[in-house]
């Protein structure tokens, strides 16, 4: 289409190769210095990517280690009962339930469990700890045997489960710790 103006028909555009060629490498998919950039930004996506990812997992593995402190018994072993657990009228036998793969039983008090983990990093392996408030008599039944405890009446212990064995430690703490 032609426009007519006062000096005259304007003449028709001339194609002009070098235009077109510059035009094109302005186009954001083909220019070279946006190619350059592209890799440089997916290299600093990715180092943020480890620094966030490698971050959380020291932070989880910071909280886990700290969990298996609190939760580490501060007393001494708990003596093994040899005999029968003496007979009381109100209560014939202990409180019992299960737990970690091991029944546990106590005679008073309350009882709290938590899993815990064997070391910072995820994948270490996991163990069980109960902290009893005042058992007088714990009874531990894991892999066909059974063992008794006696850390006396009023008297905190903490019965850890870990590769099959079981241990009770005293604890002075009536109250158990905080939770993982």
């Amino acid at each position: 289409m032609h426009f007519v103006c006062a000096a005259g028909p304007l003449p028709a555009r001339r194609r002009d190769p070098d235009l077109e060629q510059t035009a094109m490498a302005r186009n954001i998919y083909d220019a070279p210095s946006r190619k350059g950039r592209n890799t440089l930004m997916l290299g600093v996506v990715g180092v943020a990517a480890v620094v966030i990812v490698g971050g959380v997992v020291w932070a989880l593995g910071q909280q886990q280690a700290a969990a298996a402190e609190d939760w580490t018994p501060r007393g001494e072993p708990c003596p093994v009962w040899t005999g029968e657990i003496p007979a009381s009228r109100s209560r014939p036998d202990l409180l019992s339930f299960d737990y970690g793969g091991a029944r546990l039983g106590r005679w008073f008090g309350h009882a709290q469990c938590v899993e815990l983990h064997e070391g910072p990093l995820p994948g270490g392996g996991v163990y069980h700890a109960c902290h009893f408030t005042g058992p007088d008599f714990v009874r531990v039944e894991l892999g066909g045997q059974t063992t008794i405890y006696r850390p006396g009446v009023g008297q905190p212990a903490i019965v850890t489960l870990s590769k099959g064995q079981a241990r009770c430690d005293t604890d002075p703490r009536s109250v158990a710790p905080r939770e993982p």
